[in-house]
């Protein structure tokens, strides 16, 4: 009875959260949409804090806006707004620096665009004007469906046309002979969303194909993906390690490079365990070359891949021994620094599997609740009949 009152008493406080999670959230949605006159000028910040006075909506950048813009916290902003909603007015602001925002449940979130995010290092004011330029330019040539090749040619012929900002496409597809280091297959069809400006457009690429693009200079660059993680990879970094878990290290990998990394399921454990806790010294040293230092003690090595960093053990895994199959992974869990980890069942103890099982039939129920809302009614599934 007292479990049933405590489970009551939790589902009405989650119930009542949500409520106001939704109050929230719809209060915003109406300040978006009401006028406002605004003066913008000073840095960034300033700017951000300056629309949150005047409009009682709270607005929050994420911190590698502030790594990626040509003077970080220093950016300046200089607009002015008159009759318009403030949808359209933090549109305006992140347009011209190469940002997006996005509705959260209790504040509107600032954050890099993925072209931004992608070349790994500050911008500069003319690669900010290019990206500005690529999002405020229809795609000319929209028809559906069209090859990545005729995509791009069409953007470039488009890009020659505009006299300021110069910018034009560099495209390089790569090598078909070498797949370890990507290769675009211009020739694949994709579909042609209408009305797109060409910043939606290469984002679409980047989304169906391996290609993948970034401003840089007067240009925009579209290369394979394994080539922009490699890039990622050569950004340097200082640290020093000193007894540090060899899982705390590869995170500070992943975090200082902006790649997204996965780890192969057991490559931590086979690591002998004399040389799991990491003692290494790295002054301005590339992301590739720390990996180097630590792969001939650990064994851990590691290949580029479409959709990052896979890090994995040359160590013989004897515990491996019997197929995936009789020891699947049943979860995969992200840190907040893009590590992934997959983990097996074997390597779960009894609580988190409990806990895990919870989820799987929360998720069922969810679903069931969907499938009702929507309408949907499964197929009748006939008995099989066997024959002799």
């Amino acid at each position: 009875m007292r479990v049933l009152l405590i489970l009551c008493l939790l589902a009405s406080v989650i119930s009542a959260q949500q409520k106001q999670d939704n109050t929230t959230s719809a209060l915003i949605n109406e300040a978006l949409d009401k006028q406002v006159n605004l003066k913008l000028d000073g840095v960034l910040p300033q700017v951000l804090h300056s629309i949150e006075d005047k409009t009682g909506v709270r607005i929050a950048a994420t911190d590698d806006v502030y790594d990626l813009l040509p003077w970080g916290e220093q950016t300046n902003v200089k607009i002015k707004v008159e009759n318009k909603t403030l949808r359209e007015a933090l549109t305006a602001v992140c347009r011209k620096l190469g940002l997006l925002w996005e509705l959260g449940r209790f504040e509107v979130t600032v954050k890099p665009m993925p072209a931004l995010s992608r070349l790994g290092r500050r911008a500069t004011i003319s690669e900010l004007q290019s990206l500005e330029l690529l999002r405020t330019t229809s795609f000319a040539g929209a028809k559906s469906p069209m090859t990545i090749q005729a995509i791009l040619t069409s953007i470039d012929k488009q890009l020659a046309g505009i006299k300021s900002p110069s910018i034009a496409l560099d495209i390089r597809p790569g090598n078909p002979s070498d797949p370890q280091a990507g290769f675009i297959q211009l020739d694949k069809t994709v579909n042609v969303p209408r009305d797109s400006n060409l910043s939606i457009l290469l984002e679409d690429l980047a989304r169906e194909s391996d290609a993948t693009w970034y401003p840089w200079g007067t240009k925009i660059v579209v290369v394979p993906k394994q080539q922009q993680i490699r890039m990622l990879l050569d950004k340097s970094i200082t640290a020093h390690f000193n007894g540090t878990d060899i899982a705390g290290v590869i995170d500070q990998f992943a975090a200082a490079s902006g790649a997204t990394f996965q780890i192969e399921p057991g490559a931590f454990q086979r690591v002998p365990p004399q040389y799991r806790s990491i003692r290494l010294d790295l002054e301005n040293a590339t992301i590739r070359q720390a990996l180097e230092e630590i792969r001939g003690v650990t064994g851990l090595d590691y290949t580029v891949r479409p959709d990052g960093v896979y890090v994995w053990n040359q160590n013989p895994n004897p515990t491996l021994t019997t197929p995936a199959s009789v020891d699947p992974v049943v979860a995969i869990i992200q840190s907040g620094n893009g590590v992934q980890v997959m983990l097996r069942e074997s390597e779960v103890p009894p609580d988190v599997k409990a806990f895990l099982a919870q989820k799987r039939q929360d998720t069922i129920a969810q679903l069931r609740q969907r499938m009702k809302e929507e309408g949907f009614v499964a197929p009748t599934t006939q008995p099989t009949t066997s024959r002799p």
